[in-house]
């Protein structure tokens, strides 16, 4: 089962990727969660902001969140990353749900 807290998983944005922006953000488990719905946060902790203003959903008895019925939606004021910049992600809801992995995709602009 997925543990719940902030900084689950930490990553660090490398210096060929300064300046490009979020622009998909979902998430996927190994098994489905079978009662309540995973929730994921992504926190810029450099800029000790949260990256989406509507957090990834992982509906119940679903393995990703590409048909949520609430999907996720990407802050775009805060959506840029710089070299270095500290990403965590952070699990608010977990359900039942096993094996989280996060899909994120950056382009610059």
């Amino acid at each position: 089962t997925l543990a719940t807290g902030d900084s689950q998983f930490h990553f660090f944005i490398p210096s060929d990727m300064a300046n490009f922006d979020l622009v998909d953000a979902d998430a996927a488990n190994a098994t489905a969660s079978t009662t309540g719905t995973p929730t994921i946060q992504l926190r810029n902790v450099t800029r000790a902001l949260d990256m989406l203003s509507t957090k990834i959903t992982i509906d119940t008895a679903e393995k990703t969140s590409f048909t949520a019925v609430i999907a996720s939606v990407i802050d775009t004021a805060v959506d840029s990353v710089a070299s270095g910049d500290e990403i965590v992600v952070d699990i608010d809801s977990a359900g039942t749900a096993q094996g989280l992995n996060v899909i994120l995709a950056f382009q610059k602009f």
